[in-house]
C-alpha cells in the first residue's frame, strides 16, 4: 500500500510533468568579490561585465549598490536595469559585501537566468549533487576534484586522490572519462 502523502503528490504532479530544476553549476554568475566595492560612499566606478555575464553590459558599483546594465534587445534603445544594495559585514579585520536579493536574503552570489538576475533560490536552481542519486555523487566529487587539482598539481595532491580512489574504487574508473 503507498503512502497518502506520496500518493497525493504523485497524482498532483505525475512523473515527466515538471520541467526539470536548473543547476547551478551550470548558470553564469557573478561574484560581489569581483566587483571591488569602494570604501567611500561618494565614489563609484563602472565595470564591463560583458566577457562574464555576455547579457549583461555593464555594473556601476558604489559603497551601497550596484546597478546592473542589461544588454538592450534593440537597436538605439537602453536595456532594463536591476539594482541591488550591499550589505556590509565586519570582520575581523574589515568588511565583506553581500547582495541583497529582492527576496530578502543576503547572498554572496548571483545567477543570471531569463534576462534576470537573482539568487539562487529566486531563480528556483539546486546544486548538481541535489540532482543525482547517492550512488553517483562519489563520482560527480571525484571529477570535481580531477577538474579542481588537474594536471599541474598531480605530484602535490596525489594522496589526496589515492585516497579518494581507494575510497571509491571502481566508481573512480567511471569518472576518467568526464575529465578531458
Amino acid at each position: 500500500m503507498m503512502p497518502r502523502q506520496l500518493r497525493e503528490g504523485l497524482r498532483r504532479h505525475p512523473k515527466g510533468s515538471r520541467a526539470p530544476r536548473l543547476i547551478v553549476e551550470q548558470l553564469p554568475s557573478i561574484d560581489v568579490k569581483d566587483l571591488h566595492a569602494p570604501s567611500r560612499y561618494n565614489r563609484t566606478h563602472v565595470i564591463d561585465l560583458s566577457f562574464r555575464l555576455p547579457k549583461v553590459a555593464s555594473a556601476k558599483v558604489s559603497a551601497t549598490s550596484v546597478t546592473f546594465h542589461h544588454a538592450s534587445l534593440h537597436r538605439g534603445q537602453l536595456g532594463p536595469t536591476q539594482t541591488f544594495q550591499l550589505k556590509p559585514i565586519r570582520t575581523g579585520f574589515g568588511i565583506r559585501h553581500t547582495f541583497l536579493c529582492n527576496c530578502g536574503r543576503s547572498v554572496k552570489r548571483l545567477y543570471y537566468h531569463s534576462r534576470d538576475l537573482g539568487c539562487r533560490r529566486c531563480i528556483n536552481a539546486i546544486y548538481a549533487c541535489q540532482a543525482i542519486d547517492q550512488r553517483q555523487r562519489p563520482i560527480l566529487q571525484l571529477s570535481k576534484l580531477e577538474s579542481l587539482l588537474g594536471d599541474k598539481a598531480y605530484r602535490r595532491y596525489r594522496r589526496i586522490r589515492e585516497r579518494l580512489e581507494k575510497k571509491l574504487g571502481h566508481k573512480a574508473m567511471l569518472a576518467k572519462p568526464l575529465q578531458k
